[in-house]
């Protein structure tokens, strides 16, 4: 190992964690900023308000062909420069969106999700790298939070902006407060990218081989727990798409909640995500079960979305708050565990063509499950009704994975290994 390869392998886990947890804040303010201010969005540029559906849909398939192509571009140019990349895409994205051109709306959201496609396999990489085993899970889950806590201030801080100064004026402040980030981050670059291989090509040709497009999905089959674990991610990709996309335009469209109302219903469901990441991990860690917690968040996800469909148009606000931090909690706080879980499953020389693999997929469920949303609100006029077959899904497969993923469990215990 060269000193430069060295010093890189070295950098201390603390300033990774906080370089990493800075870039997932900032490229989530950004992913935010669309479906929050979404009801104004849609009706000042003419459009039905499930169309955010079909917004967040191009934003995810952004990050799908990122992850489907991109393999290569972090060893190429070092997970800190494509992190700062990514949000610099994602303040471009955002500079077109304020234009209210129906076009510039559609290609911002697909660019806003190219700018969020490095951020889980650039984070894991480093932080696979730096981090002690003990503390795995629950710094892949600090480092996750900083989506629900970007999602918290868009939704905090967003809404009263576009009533107050229009819905152009809110895109732009997320675009300014995403543009803080990447100078932030850089002097740690020379430990963090010391890794990176100069040399590495990564034309059309290399991107688009068929090896480089097959690997995030052969790397899956390297332990036969990432399989489930990837089944239970898609599940849950799906219930925290369709809450992220349509949980201010469902209160506001479907049950009259005025915006700033809704805004604060947002907030709650990422501070349930941010503080969920933190505890589940922590129960995780001290359980040394995480597959088992992974698992009971699914089924803790189902009944929440159910009752979140089912009380919206009675409950008081506050009811509506408290079962939001639950939604947040158990759909939004899932990540962090399962990309723990990679890291010590994963064969090291795999680990960012399995994360990639678990990502893609769970994007890809991010993309389609949106899409399905919108289509069955166009087309029976309910809004309720695909909010509880986001719960039935999830529901579903936990009956279907948890036999699986409990003998995974058992097989292989994490004492024996760690």
């Amino acid at each position: 190992m060269t000193p430069e390869r060295a010093k890189g392998a070295a950098a201390p886990w603390i300033a990774v964690l906080i370089a990493t947890f800075g870039m997932q804040v900032a490229i989530s303010i950004a992913g935010q900023a669309l479906p929050v201010a979404a009801p104004l969005v849609t009706s000042e540029a003419g459009l039905a308000p499930e169309t955010v559906g079909y917004l967040v849909s191009a934003m995810h398939a952004g990050t799908v062909l990122y992850l489907l192509v991109g393999g290569p571009v972090i060893p190429r140019f070092g997970a800190v420069r494509v992190l700062q990349a990514g949000a610099a895409a994602a303040a471009i994205a955002l500079l077109l969106s304020a234009s209210g051109l129906v076009p510039a709306l559609f290609l911002g959201a697909f660019l806003l999700g190219l700018g969020n496609g490095p951020t889980a396999p650039a984070g894991t990489r480093v932080l696979a790298r730096a981090v002690p085993p003990r503390h795995r899970t629950l710094v892949f889950s600090v480092k996750q939070a900083g989506a629900p806590l970007g999602g918290f201030v868009a939704g905090l801080l967003l809404p009263p902006v576009a009533l107050a100064l229009g819905w152009e004026a809110a895109l732009l402040l997320a675009a300014a407060m995403v543009c803080v980030a990447p100078p932030l981050v850089q002097r740690l670059r020379p430990a963090l990218d010391a890794d990176r291989n100069p040399a590495l090509r990564i034309g059309p040709r290399a991107l688009l081989a068929r090896r480089n497009v097959v690997s995030p999905f052969a790397a899956l089959a390297s332990h036969t727990a990432l399989l489930p674990l990837c089944a239970l991610s898609v599940s849950l990709g799906a219930v925290q798409g369709c809450l992220l996309a349509f949980t201010v335009s469902f209160l506001v469209t479907a049950h009259g909640f005025p915006l700033g109302e809704a805004g604060l219903v947002f907030a709650a469901l990422q501070v349930g995500g941010f503080l969920g990441r933190f505890v589940l991990a922590w129960l995780a860690d001290r359980t040394r079960a995480p597959i088992l917690v992974v698992l009971a968040m699914l089924a803790v996800a189902a009944a929440a979305v159910l009752a979140f469909a089912l009380l919206a148009g009675t409950a008081p606000l506050a009811t509506i708050v408290l079962v939001a931090l639950l939604m947040g909690s158990c759909g939004l706080g899932w990540q962090g565990i399962v990309l723990a879980e990679f890291a010590r499953l994963a064969p090291p020389e795999r680990l960012s063509d399995a994360t990639s693999g678990v990502v893609l997929l769970a994007f890809a469920s991010y993309v389609f499950a949106p899409l399905l949303f919108a289509a069955l609100v166009a087309r029976t006029g309910s809004w309720s009704l695909p909010v509880i077959l986001v719960a039935a899904q999830a529901a579903l497969a936990t009956l279907l994975l948890a036999p699986r993923l409990l003998r995974e469990a058992r097989a292989d215990p994490i004492a024996a290994r760690d």
